[in-house]
């Protein structure tokens, strides 16, 4: 296969400017590597800046359908082709690539981009301590596989497909998630106004035990007793697979005043993901650290009720606006979470929730499946469009 370097196959590839513009509450967009996610723009957020000071960073390269933005700093490696018909300019943190069209097609071109192999190339030639940088030196320096045009054309075709097949089976994921936070809100109502006048009590007085893992930082080990920290830890669901490990004796320790069992509810209360609900749903011991463990009442709660309830997004932010929590300082002691106002529904009620629950993750497991196989397909085209083997 004939390989040529990135820079002889587009006419510009430059990075965005670094001295940032003021921002105006109106005015032209200006995308930053935030903008650029998973093969395609992320529209929802961005800034805006004066007409005039987008002229002044586009006169000599002005971004067009087809060109393609590249991630640079921070999250870097990833890239997406201009889709959108409206002028913006670009932060630092973007590299604009303007393709040759005659050359090479630009989807072809962004799924080589996004490709593992030059991911990884890009990891391994970032620059700088802390926030890694992709110098626009080394993206020009790229090896990309050429190929005629029509035979590119038909690679990113058939990526394309099959990005939309997985795509779809994300999408139908999270529409499952959604259902769910609906009949939530329907059976319960929403759980900052409390329109349905449930009882109202403090967690703690509602709980047998409200506790934390270990303060320490005990040494991680390749296999041992499972340890569990907030990294492990997203809404309804506990990474067990993929954590650290810690010897029995430490285990121990950690266990006798901090011990996990079945149906109890995870709660992170430090980090970028704090006030994050799981439930347990494993029967083996394991140890936590920045977790805190939330052993409710069972003849009260049905804890799928209350894994809910913790993690939907109006109480989450009603709590942290209560306890002042953010910014800098994104902790939840175990005193403001043992005061935590809940709602407390009939438990027969909570218990029909839980049941209908039951019935859509049973659904969404064929899903799972369904969206590991798609995943899979295009992972393997991917590396046979691009000869890795």
């Amino acid at each position: 296969m004939k390989y040529l370097k990135l820079n002889d196959l587009c006419n510009v590839i430059t990075c965005g400017v670094a001295k940032r513009p003021d921002y105006v509450d109106e005015g032209i967009p200006f995308l930053s590597s935030l903008n650029v996610k998973e093969n395609r723009l992320i529209l929802n957020k961005y800034n805006f800046i004066k007409e005039e000071d987008h002229n002044t960073l586009t006169k000599y390269n002005k971004p067009e359908i087809n060109d393609i933005l590249y991630t640079r700093v921070g999250s870097y490696g990833e890239a997406a082709v201009v889709n959108i018909d409206f002028e913006f300019s670009v932060f630092v943190s973007l590299t604009l690539i303007k393709p040759k069209h005659n050359l090479i097609n630009s989807r072809y071109l962004m799924w080589y981009l996004n490709s593992p192999k030059v991911r990884d190339f890009a990891k391994n030639n970032t620059t700088g301590v802390g926030v890694k940088n992709l110098n626009v030196s080394v993206v020009r320096e790229y090896d990309v596989p050429l190929l005629p045009i029509e035979t590119q054309k038909a690679i990113a075709e058939k990526l394309d497909k099959a990005d939309a097949l997985r795509k779809k089976d994300q999408e139908l994921l999270k529409q499952y998630d959604e259902l769910a936070q609906s009949i939530f809100i329907e059976m319960f109502g929403d759980p900052v106004q409390n329109e349905k006048g449930w009882e109202i009590n403090e967690l703690n007085n509602v709980s047998t035990k409200i506790t934390d893992g270990t303060h320490d930082t005990p040494e991680r080990l390749s296999e041992g007793i499972k340890f569990i920290t907030g990294k492990h830890i997203r809404p309804f669901y506990i990474d067990y697979k993929n954590s650290d490990y810690v010897t029995e004796d430490v285990h121990k320790e950690i266990y006798k005043r901090c011990n996990p069992e079945y149906e109890d509810i995870l709660y992170t209360n430090i980090g970028v993901n704090y006030a994050t609900a799981a439930m347990n749903i494993v029967n083996y011991e394991f140890s936590m650290k920045n977790v805190a463990l939330i052993k409710y009442n069972r003849n009260v709660f049905n804890g799928r009720y209350l894994e809910y309830l913790l993690n939907d997004e109006n109480f989450k932010d009603r709590l942290k606006n209560k306890f002042g929590v953010g910014g800098a300082q994104q902790f939840l002691s175990l005193k403001q979470i043992k005061s935590i106002e809940v709602y407390l529904p009939p438990l027969e009620l909570q218990n029909q929730f839980a049941d209908k629950i039951k019935n859509i993750e049973a659904q969404k497991e064929l899903v799972k499946k369904q969206a590991e196989e798609s995943e899979n397909l295009f992972q393997a085209l991917l590396q046979e469009s691009f000869n890795f083997s």
